[in-house]
């Protein structure tokens, strides 16, 4: 073993990285090692204690020098750095070397091994008391022109029994694969791979990790000119893997036609191999278009192909890819395709849709982003704001852009609530004064106090928050709108109590989030309620409206989950129905404004990761992936029917279990109209749950129609009508009905469906 301590070199020569040298020459006091094909070279110099990393072609790519740790509980925390190294040792004959680092307390080890493409490294931190393993750090130095990007990547499951391996029939689901920083060249890229990171907590001079909880972090460095995804399943030392996308935005086009679905092989291993991909796009009815196609790959590289998919004008596609090697399944791939056609809204600003979370994806641009809401018809983003007195704005686009693209947004921050106590009027003043700034239309009042602050009473929060931020805004002379807190759920006797306060006089609006079980939209539960029976939609929305009087009501949380093979969420077919059914009705019994729950799936502190596990990671109306999911044309659909309309009652379908929605609006009358022959309970089949597992349900994928009693029902048309159209909630045009004696026969179940052409008579109530 070949050691060389710090002090024996500090009088040696240190070489400069060179951005964009063809060669990074090694120096008699540096260590290397090589991988025996000569992809990859580490130089450690003990002198400056970087680790430089080295391409085949001799390019210096990064450097990685101090490594950052932490001591402390709680908000007690202590951040060390490294300040150097003192030793670095090299195996004879072997591709590794160990660094020991110059550490302020306890011993920071690295260990540094390179293999064909890739390098791993393994920081060992011991002697630590209270080492916080959530608060790694690696520096990096990157050389050259090069661009970084995060990448949570994945691996897509098919649904198994956990103990035997059985295929069980639930649809694939994402698991993590760890995350990568990204780094590209005009002429080769590079990822950094830990376990887990936050993104919130990596800046330009350091990559945030969490390690191991016994006291150590793994890293992996991959090179070669490959998508993340094929870099992780090398990092990981996996087999096979696949990965499908499109350079398209959020694989969305605006018209029909032939669209490119590009795929990427990759080849773990260390042979070459020969694959074949069988690939099938199923539209909603489950109607498929397949193909083959087959390849090389070498080892440790990629291989890439492509295949089109044709799309309709009101479309979506689910696209799968499955990677043979032989005749066994190796890895598989997963995305969606849709068309929704350009839009002009003319709600303007009495429209009720908008974002229920701060826009905060930028992917793949802020501005594609912004472009997606105003197509899906949303006006209203529920949180945006300015930085303000120490404080940093709102993640996302900024308040200048969503004015520059004619968004109107509100604010919902509460940050550290006085209560009352000594700050209550600088907090109010800030409040106030942000919002102002901010250009905000509403100030939400906090979030989901019900939960979040369950050992304060509605008298204090009327006392203690709303009473001083009204002193504000009489002394500012703030003219924003006050919205409650956003409530979880409906907590009657909180909204009760919140009154006997004197809270209506201090606000403006009633905000709730209206969560679902597994429930359609309209289920209104007899009451008593449960506490599963609590968490329904028109129940609550009706007891909203009784409560608030001449108040706005705002949904400012609406959703339909889809986390995979839950019995307490929505399907991915039943998401969308139920996406459009709380639109309708949020527009029939007058509520001013749904922000819907969220964009894309994942969270905002682990934007793009998967997490099967936690049902807040499934609410979005994009995948992970950022394909569509059926929810957003539902969305949409909603959006554009209900554009500028006026509602006029229910009707009368001569079936107590026959529903209707008639609405007004400048193109003429717009019906809504479904069954619940089948019940209001979702997800309730035996067949599809395991004993074992009460969390579990079989989830049918989302083309598979899950409404059994269909139930033909005659209505009456306008003398003229010759015809009646029928969209699915999706808006997809999926009939149109030739009327007879002004009456034509329709076919319902338990999906909303819109008809165009009808002349139904009104109940003159509402169920």
């Amino acid at each position: 073993m070949t050691s060389i301590s710090r002090r024996a070199v500090l009088g040696g020569t240190v070489a400069a990285a060179v951005a964009g040298a063809t060669t990074s020459p090694a120096h008699a006091a540096d260590v290397q090692i090589t991988d025996a094909a000569n992809t990859i070279r580490l130089v450690a110099s003990p002198d400056t204690g970087e680790v430089r990393v080295i391409d085949g072609a001799g390019v210096q790519r990064f450097a990685l020098t101090t490594f950052e740790y932490a001591s402390g509980t709680g908000d007690d925390k202590v951040t060390l750095r490294t300040t150097g190294i003192t030793s670095v040792e090299q195996l004879p004959g072997a591709q590794q070397f160990t660094i020991t680092y110059a550490a302020p307390v306890g011993q920071v080890v690295g260990v540094f091994t390179v293999g064909l493409r890739k390098a791993r490294i393994r920081w060992d931190v011991t002697n630590v008391t209270n080492l916080r393993t959530d608060s790694f750090r690696v520096a990096r130095v990157v050389s050259g022109t090069a661009t970084e990007h995060y990448d949570p990547v994945v691996l897509l499951n098919r649904d198994r029994d956990p103990d035997t391996g059985a295929l069980r029939g639930g649809v694939p689901f994402e698991t993590t694969n760890g995350v990568c920083y990204s780094y590209t060249w005009s002429d080769n890229r590079a990822v950094i791979r830990f376990p887990q990171s936050t993104l919130a907590f990596s800046n330009n001079g350091y990559l945030h990790a969490i390690g191991d909880a016994s006291g150590f972090l793994e890293s992996t460095i991959v090179l070669g000119s490959m998508r993340p995804h094929s870099a992780g399943v090398i990092a990981r030392d996996g087999d096979l893997g696949i990965e499908l996308w499109t350079d398209q935005p959020f694989n969305l086009w605006n018209t029909a036609g032939s669209r490119t679905v590009k795929l990427e092989v990759v080849n773990a291993g260390l042979t070459t191999r020969s694959v074949r991909v069988d690939w099938v796009a199923r539209d909603w009815n489950g109607g498929t278009t397949t193909g083959t196609t087959s390849g090389s790959v070498g080892a440790r590289a990629v291989w890439n192909a492509s295949f089109s998919v044709t799309l309709g004008a009101r479309d979506i596609r689910f696209v799968e890819a499955v990677l043979y090697d032989g005749t066994t399944e190796a890895a598989f791939a997963r995305t969606t395709l849709s068309t929704l056609s350009a839009y002009t809204y003319g709600d303007g600003e009495q429209s009720m849709f908008g974002m229920g979370n701060f826009a905060y994806l930028q992917e793949p641009s802020s501005s594609a982003v912004l472009g997606l809401l105003k197509l899906l018809g949303m006006k209203w983003i529920r949180t945006a704001y300015r930085a303000y007195n120490g404080y940093a704005a709102s993640p996302g686009p900024t308040v200048d852009a969503l004015d520059q693209n004619a968004f109107l947004h509100n604010m919902q921050l509460a940050r550290e609530l006085p209560w009352g106590g000594a700050t209550t009027a600088a907090w109010a003043d800030d409040m106030v004064g942000r919002a102002m700034y901010s250009g905000a239309r509403y100030y939400e009042c906090a979030n989901e106090l019900n939960l979040t602050a369950s050992d304060k009473t509605p008298a204090e929060y009327v006392t203690g928050v709303l009473e001083p931020l009204r002193s504000a805004m009489n002394a500012k002379g703030a003219t924003f709108k006050v919205m409650t807190c956003g409530l979880a759920g409906y907590p009657e006797q909180w909204i009760q109590d919140f009154g006997a306060a004197g809270g209506w006089q201090h606000v403006d609006v009633l905000a709730y989030h209206p969560g679902r079980g597994n429930y359609t939209a309209d289920y209104e539960p007899p009451e008593p309620w449960t506490n599963e029976t609590r968490w329904n939609f028109l129940g609550t929305l009706k007891k909203a409206i009784a409560a608030k009087g001449t108040k706005e009501l705002w949904l400012t949380e609406a959703y339909a989950g889809t986390q995979p093979n839950r019995w307490w969420t929505d399907t991915y077919r039943h998401a969308p129905e139920n996406v459009f059914l709380q639109l309708a009705l949020a527009k029939a019994y007058g509520v001013r404004c749904v922000t819907w729950y969220t964009l894309n799936d994942s969270i905002q502190q682990q934007p793009m990761e998967a997490n099967a596990d936690s049902v807040e990671y499934h609410h979005g109306l994009l995948h992970r992936d950022l394909g569509a999911k059926p929810s957003l044309l539902a969305f949409a659909t909603a959006a554009r029917w209900l554009d500028q309309s006026t509602f006029l009652g229910w009707a009368d379908l001569g079936d107590p279990d026959l529903f209707g929605l008639v609405f007004s609006t400048p193109t003429g009358k717009v019906n809504v109209l479904w069954s619940r022959k089948d019940g209001y309970v979702l997800n309730d089949d035996p067949a599809r749950r395991l004993a074992a597992s009460p969390a579990y349900y079989r989830t049918p994928e989302p083309w598979e129609d899950q409404w059994p009693t269909k139930t033909n029902v005659t209505v009456p048309t306008p003398a003229a009508t010759t015809s009646v159209r029928e969209l699915n909630c999706l808006g997809m045009d999926v009939a149109t009905h030739q009327a007879s004696n002004a009456q034509v026969t329709v076919t319902l179940d338990g999906s909303p469906r819109i008809f165009i052409g009808l002349a139904l008579p009104l109940t003159g109530g509402t169920p």
